[in-house]
């Protein structure tokens, strides 16, 4: 079945401020102290990486996977002490230690630790953040290194969990504003922000829910585009009516109604076009290319499907196809996406609306999605 996309044009999505997401009300505390808990013990060394790799976490194992599916890189990641909001079966919903710039690939290491890939394996100390047995951070780094994103959550209370969101410099701390503070509950209503990435000097943010007992296949509730130094909002991308993307894109993120129609929005909060329909079913997972050119549509075993399965569309209309075996969770490149147990390959550049053929060359280890270096938005 092909897709065809048609442009639409929409006003821009202004949003009011409220819920757990940051706001132009929060005075910022311009020039605190760095919330840093340890100084760093080395100092960064070798030079930038280059090309494009996937990230996955595989047995405590960061890697960055090649489109050949070979490992460029390996490096141990220590888990975060906390895991649950409140009890074994009430566990925080929290992102990927993980987050890449333009120039570096960088994770957190156990609690407070923010380290730099080394390849081929090994690290370098940068920076810390909160965290010990209530406390875990969430960050994200500028496209650039010069800047690092941080959002905590203290779940020590009994019914509610303690939310900030700062930013500082990556090297050394200074110029650390606070520009969100909010308490949210231990419940399906509390929400928390997942630092994603940095468009034109603004953060990403990724709506979850705070709290789960669920095994797996939650989906954003909606996107925020941010000002870094405020915390005003500049941007919204609502989920109301169908599943938003899980992993952002320099283009934007897609919206799949239960129809399977895929409504594509820009980070300025604009429809750029409609997609679809793809695979069917409100829990797929979608997301656009690097350069906004492809969309993949994937489902797999935990939704109910017997086999896991990868629809990729380029927009235009031009080529596409169906991969069964293998469920997408992000793009390296425009040619290749990362599957939690595979690299597939796309041949984008066919020319024509056609079927074409995908390959997929398994991975050593399976694991799970990180996101994508370079992590530019």
């Amino acid at each position: 079945m092909r897709s065809r996309t048609s442009l639409l044009t929409l006003a821009l999505l202004l949003l009011s401020c409220g819920g757990s997401s940051p706001s132009a009300s929060h005075s910022p505390r311009a020039g605190a102290s760095p919330s840093s808990t340890a100084s760093p013990s080395s100092t960064p060394t070798g030079g930038p990486l280059t090309g494009a790799y996937g990230l996955l976490l595989s047995a405590g194992t960061l890697q960055l996977i090649k489109t050949d599916g070979s490992v460029a890189a390996g490096v141990p990641v220590a888990a975060a002490s906390t895991q649950s909001c409140s009890g074994q079966q009430d566990r925080l919903v929290a992102p990927p230690p993980v987050s890449a710039s333009n120039d570096e690939v960088y994770f957190r290491d156990g609690d407070t630790r923010i380290r730099m890939v080394v390849p081929p394996g090994s690290a370098a100390d940068v920076t810390s953040v909160p965290g010990g047995p209530n406390i875990i951070s969430f960050f994200s780094v500028s496209p650039d290194d010069q800047q690092i994103a941080v959002f905590t959550e203290n779940v020590s209370s009994g019914t509610g969990i303690d939310e900030r969101l700062y930013v500082e410099d990556l090297h050394g701390g200074g110029h650390h504003v606070d520009i969100y503070t909010t308490q949210v509950p231990k419940d399906e209503r509390g929400t928390t922000l997942w630092p994603m990435g940095w468009h034109g000097g603004a953060l990403v943010l990724a709506v979850f829910r705070a709290c789960t007992s669920e095994a797996s296949g939650l989906q954003p509730r909606e996107w925020h585009v941010s000002n870094a130094v405020s915390g005003a909002r500049v941007a919204t991308i609502s989920g109301t009516n169908c599943v938003l993307s899980t992993w952002p894109s320099a283009g934007g993120v897609g919206c799949m109604d239960p129809q399977g129609v895929t409504t594509l929005y820009n980070w300025a909060g604009k429809v750029v076009s409609v997609t679809g329909p793809g695979i069917q079913g409100a829990g797929s997972t979608t997301g656009l290319s690097p350069a906004g050119q492809s969309i993949f549509f994937s489902t797999g075993t935990s939704l109910g499907q017997s086999t896991p399965t990868t629809r990729i569309v380029q927009l235009g209309p031009g080529p596409y196809t169906t991969v069964q075996g293998h469920a997408a969770c992000g793009w390296i490149d425009e040619d290749h996406l990362l599957a939690g147990d595979a690299v597939i390959q796309f041949p984008a550049e066919t020319p024509g609306n056609l079927q074409v053929t995908a390959t997929a060359t398994p991975l050593e280890a399976s694991g799970q999605c990180a996101g994508r270096f370079p992590g530019s938005l």
